[in-house]
C-alpha cells in the first residue's frame, strides 16, 4: 500500500495538534502515517506555517517544493504587492509580462514560458487572487474626486460643451444564464443531480450621454466569432468576440471610431449642435491612452477618470448598468417561467440571441430622468446644468418605487420557479455577477453553445399566430396595457396577416408544366 501524502493543511493540524500536547505516536495512529513523516513535518514547522498562510487552497497542496525561478518569483510578488498597495488593478497578462521581463534580468533557467499553468501555480503559491472590482468603495481614493470635477469642468467650458455632448461608457460581465444560487442547488438536486451551474460569460458595453436624450447602441463581447444562433437574425447589438469575452484595446479602438464618432456625430447633427463632444472613462487596462481616442479633427476626444473614484462618480457604474442587468434577469425569468418546463432544457434552450433580446428590451426600459440622475455624483447641478435637467422630488420617488416593482417582480418569479425566501440582498448579489473565478467547479467560457447545438423550434403557422397575436391584444386593452405596447402588438398582427394571406395564394405545381 503505498504511503499516505499529506496535504499542507493536514500537516498545519498536525504542528497545532502537537503543540496542545498530542503524541508523535498518537499522530501517526490518527493520521495513518510513520512517526517519521510526523517527526519530518516538526522539523519543517516553519516553513509549512509559512507556505498555508500564503496558499490559496492549502487543502490541496502537498509539497513544499520550489520554484525554478525563486529570485524572480521573489520580486515579481514585491512588484505585485507594492502594485495592489497603491490600487493599481493587476491582470494576469500583467503579471505573465511582468515575469518574463524579471526572468530577462535574472536568468536563472535556460527556457521560461509566462503560460497560464505557470501563472496558476504563481497564484497557489504566493496566495494571490484575483477579484473582481465593482463598486469597490474601500478602496476608493475621494480625495482625487474633486480635483478630476475641477479639470473636466474647465474643459467643458473650454470648448464650450452642453449636457448633450458629455458621454460616458463603462463595461459590465454578465453571466446570462445563471440564476440564483438558492435556485440552482435546489432545482439540480431535484431535477439534474451534478448539473454544473451555467455561467457562461459576455461582457456589455453601454454608453450614454449627460442628460439621458442619448443612448448608444450597446457593444456585446462573446468567444464565438459568429454565433450560429445569430444566422439571418438582425442585431440590434454590435457584437464583438475575444478569447475571455472581455473588453481588449483594439476592440475599443474599434468601438469608438467606427460606431461611437459617427452615432455622435448623427445624434449632434439631429440636435443642430455642434458636432464636438467629450467621452469619460476609467482608467481600466485595456482601454488605450486618451490621446488614441480623439477624432482626425480633435474635437471628438476621451478623457480618463483617476484611479480608484469610479465607485464614486462614474454614472455608468451608480445605476444604469445594474439596472440594465436587473431588467434583463426579469425578462430571463419571465421566459424560463412561460415555458412551463425543466429548468434544465429551459436554459439549453436559452441562446445568445435571447440573450440580445431581453438585453435590448432593458437598454430600452431606461429613461432619460433615471439616466440623467446618475450624473449627479459627477456634476454640479447648479453649474452645468440648466434648470430643466432638475428631477423633481415626485419623479424622483416614481423611479425609485418602478425599481422596487422589478426587484419585487423578479422575486415573485423566482418563487414561481422554486420556492423560497429571497430578499433584496440576495438579488442584488445574483445581479451583481459577482462568483469566485477561482472555483474548479466554474467550467471555462467555453464557445457559445449556439455554435455546437441547433435548437430546432417548431414552425407556427401564419393563421396561428393571426389568432394568438388578437388574443394578446384583447388582454393587453383589457388589462389597459400601455398604449405603445398595444401599438407594437397591432403591427405585429399586420404582418401576421398579410403573411398568412400570401401563403393563401395558389403557386404553380411542376406538374401543371407536364401535359398528361
Amino acid at each position: 500500500m503505498p504511503p499516505k501524502c499529506l496535504t499542507l493543511f493536514e500537516k498545519a493540524n498536525i504542528l497545532d495538534e502537537h503543540k496542545k500536547g498530542l503524541s508523535v505516536t498518537a499522530l501517526s495512529v490518527k493520521y495513518g502515517v510513520a512517526k517519521s513523516t510526523i517527526c519530518s513535518i516538526k522539523k519543517k514547522a516553519e516553513k509549512i506555517k509559512d507556505s498555508v498562510n500564503k496558499t490559496l487552497k492549502p487543502s490541496k497542496k502537498r509539497t513544499l517544493r520550489r520554484p525554478e525561478n525563486p529570485k524572480m518569483e521573489r520580486k515579481l510578488y514585491k512588484w505585485f504587492l507594492n502594485q495592489r498597495k497603491h490600487n493599481v488593478p493587476v491582470t494576469g497578462d500583467m503579471i505573465k509580462h511582468m515575469a518574463s521581463k524579471l526572468h530577462e534580468e535574472f536568468k536563472e533557467t535556460n527556457n521560461f514560458n509566462a503560460s497560464d499553468g505557470w501563472l496558476q501555480r504563481f497564484k497557489i503559491r504566493h496566495g494571490v487572487r484575483f477579484l473582481k472590482i465593482t463598486g469597490e468603495k474601500l478602496s476608493s481614493q475621494p480625495e482625487l474626486v474633486d480635483p478630476f470635477k475641477q479639470k473636466l469642468k474647465n474643459l467643458i467650458q473650454e470648448h464650450h460643451l452642453s449636457n448633450h455632448q458629455i458621454y460616458n461608457a463603462d463595461e459590465t460581465g454578465l453571466f446570462w444564464k445563471l440564476l440564483p444560487d438558492k435556485t440552482f442547488v435546489a432545482l439540480s438536486e431535484k431535477a439534474a443531480p451534478g448539473l454544473k451551474m451555467a455561467k457562461q460569460r459576455i461582457t456589455l458595453l453601454g454608453c450614454v450621454n449627460a442628460n439621458g436624450s442619448h443612448k448608444l447602441t450597446p457593444l456585446l463581447i462573446g468567444k464565438a466569432a459568429k454565433p450560429r444562433c445569430f444566422k439571418n437574425f438582425k442585431n440590434p447589438f454590435i457584437y464583438k468576440h475575444s478569447k475571455n469575452v472581455w473588453m481588449t484595446i483594439d476592440i475599443l479602438k474599434t468601438w469608438f471610431f467606427h460606431h461611437f464618432i459617427p452615432e455622435v456625430r448623427s445624434f449632434l447633427r439631429g440636435q443642430k449642435l455642434p458636432q464636438k463632444a467629450i467621452l469619460i472613462l476609467d482608467n481600466a487596462p485595456c482601454h488605450p491612452p486618451a490621446e488614441e481616442l480623439r477624432s482626425s479633427d480633435g474635437i471628438i476626444f476621451t478623457v480618463y477618470m483617476p484611479p480608484n473614484v469610479t465607485p464614486l462618480i462614474q454614472p455608468m457604474d451608480q445605476n444604469i448598468l445594474r439596472l440594465t442587468k436587473l431588467h434583463y434577469r426579469r425578462s430571463l425569468l419571465s421566459q424560463i417561467v412561460s415555458q412551463k418546463e425543466n429548468i434544465t432544457d429551459a436554459l439549453k434552450r436559452l441562446t445568445l440571441k435571447d440573450c440580445v433580446a431581453h438585453l435590448q428590451v432593458a437598454w430600452i426600459k431606461l429613461d432619460a430622468e433615471m439616466i440623467s440622475k446618475c450624473w449627479k455624483n459627477l456634476f454640479d447641478r447648479t453649474e452645468d446644468f440648466t434648470d430643466e435637467d432638475n428631477i423633481p422630488l415626485s419623479m424622483l420617488q416614481e423611479m425609485l418605487n418602478r425599481e422596487k416593482v422589478v426587484v419585487k417582480d423578479t422575486i415573485s418569479l423566482l418563487m414561481e420557479l422554486q420556492p423560497h425566501d429571497y430578499n433584496e440582498k440576495e438579488i442584488e448579489r445574483w445581479n451583481c455577477d459577482e462568483l469566485d473565478m477561482n472555483d474548479e467547479n466554474i467550467p471555462e467560457n467555453s464557445d457559445d453553445e449556439d455554435n455546437d447545438v441547433d435548437i430546432v423550434r417548431p414552425k407556427v403557422p401564419h393563421f396561428e399566430a393571426v389568432k394568438s397575436i388578437s388574443t394578446v391584444i384583447y388582454w393587453a386593452e383589457e388589462n389597459f396595457m400601455e398604449i405603445q405596447d398595444i401599438i407594437t402588438l397591432k403591427r405585429l398582427q399586420e404582418k401576421a396577416v398579410l403573411e398568412n394571406l400570401k401563403s393563401k395564394q395558389i403557386q404553380t405545381k411542376i406538374t401543371q408544366y407536364f401535359k398528361c
